[in-house]
């Protein structure tokens, strides 16, 4: 048996704890976190899944933890890494499925961080973001974004006194881990969620709205927390409860 995690979780500033806050390497875990650099930009789940298990040498990982949106990425990671007969578990946190409106809410976000607050700048093009588009035309969505927030940027840098050359790489520069971030959330939308009969132990706050039992799990086991959302990952409370669900590591 190894003792082994697998935690996929987006880095980058945010007002949520991260995995790492449970510090389950103080347990004697070993911990491996999936999504480093070179980030994909696949808005596809299963595809973003083969990458990253491509990547990995040794056996299955003991179980894949995974925060908010990440959990479609770690279920399409959970089936690929089973071994026969063997389904890898899965534990979220405040897991839930990809949504449209999370995807519009950070591209309106990023526009707005990257021009110091016109996010107002992706209101001209109502199909840029719907609906059909992020569902039907990902990579569509995705290479119409990547222009729209390096064209967005690169105007800033003009206006500080950027050469078109300097301007675009800076731009190009600054926009890459944001748009990273973006593919991310559309490669939520985008799994087959597959039914690997691997078991979910959901540890959720109080009024999350993420089901209650995962599409594809063999079962799935709902455990509350009464946390704030932002504070559920460093909540010794979580922690403790993750960790008697982990059982302990090997050696």
């Amino acid at each position: 048996m190894t003792d082994v995690l697998l935690a996929v979780d987006f880095p980058g500033r945010r007002d949520e704890a991260r995995i790492a806050d449970l510090r389950l390497e103080e347990a004697g875990w070993k911990v491996e976190y999936a999504l480093t650099a070179p980030y994909s930009r696949v808005p596809d789940a299963g595809a973003q899944a083969a990458e990253l298990a491509a990547r990995r040498t040794g056996p299955a990982p003991r179980a894949v933890l995974a925060y908010c949106m990440a959990a479609p990425l770690a279920h399409e990671l959970a089936a690929l890494l089973s071994p026969p007969g063997a389904p890898v578990p899965l534990v979220l946190f405040d897991g839930e499925p990809g949504r449209p409106e999370a995807v519009r809410d950070a591209a309106r976000t990023v526009a707005g961080q990257l021009t110091g607050g016109a996010a107002q700048a992706l209101d001209d093009d109502a199909d840029l973001l719907s609906d059909a588009a992020l569902t039907g035309r990902p990579e569509e969505v995705m290479a119409a974004v990547e222009d729209r927030m390096n064209r967005l940027a690169a105007e800033v840098f003009r206006g500080d006194g950027f050469d078109e050359t300097e301007a675009w790489a800076a731009a190009t520069q600054v926009s890459g881990f944001y748009l990273d971030w973006i593919a991310h959330l559309t490669a939520s939308l985008h799994t087959a969620r597959p039914a690997w009969g691997g078991r979910v132990e959901h540890i959720r706050t109080p009024g999350h709205q993420g089901p209650r039992r995962w599409p594809g799990a063999g079962t799935t086991e709902n455990h509350l927390v009464d946390s704030g959302r932002n504070d559920l990952l460093r909540d010794p409370r979580t922690r403790e409860l993750a960790l008697t669900l982990l059982g302990p590591p090997t050696a």
